[in-house]
């Protein structure tokens, strides 16, 4: 399968990417099939064939989530375009209303269960007692 995905180029510390149509079992520094343009994160600069990005498309690479958002910003439309958002706050949020929710409620079910269940076992008690106590009379014995 063929992806449209960044290969980095440039200095250390200081990237800059090539958008490039690679197999998508190559590795991101490896052989690549076509060379779609560039893109400086220091600079914002963009350079794309939209065209042929349109024709690679076509034949089924998928663009990787930056390129997509970069070829959405440079007004490229195709149906495999598809940008994934992540949205950081509203997972945060997420997770610790449930967590609130699930410490306070066990706390308040574990102090009244007990409670309760130990009310019946006492009520319950003397019933089974007293079957047990008439057993033991016999008619013969009226003690």
């Amino acid at each position: 399968m063929l992806v449209i995905r960044l290969r980095r180029v440039g200095k250390k510390n200081k990237p800059s990417y090539r958008i490039v149509v690679a197999e998508h079992t190559m590795a991101v520094s490896g052989k690549f099939v076509e060379d779609l343009g560039f893109y400086n994160p220091h600079t914002k600069a963009v350079s794309v064939k939209k065209d042929v990005a349109i024709d690679w498309m076509k034949k089924g690479a998928k663009p990787s989530n930056t390129v997509a958002r970069i070829l959405k910003k440079e007004s490229v439309k195709h149906s495999s375009v598809v940008v994934v958002m992540k949205n950081k706050k509203s997972k945060k949020k997420a997770e610790e209303a449930p967590k609130i929710v699930a410490a306070v409620s066990p706390v308040e079910t574990e102090e009244v269960a007990p409670k309760e269940v130990a009310e019946e076992e006492k009520s319950t008690e003397p019933t089974t007692e007293e079957p047990a106590a008439t057993k033991d009379f016999t008619p013969e014995n009226p003690a």
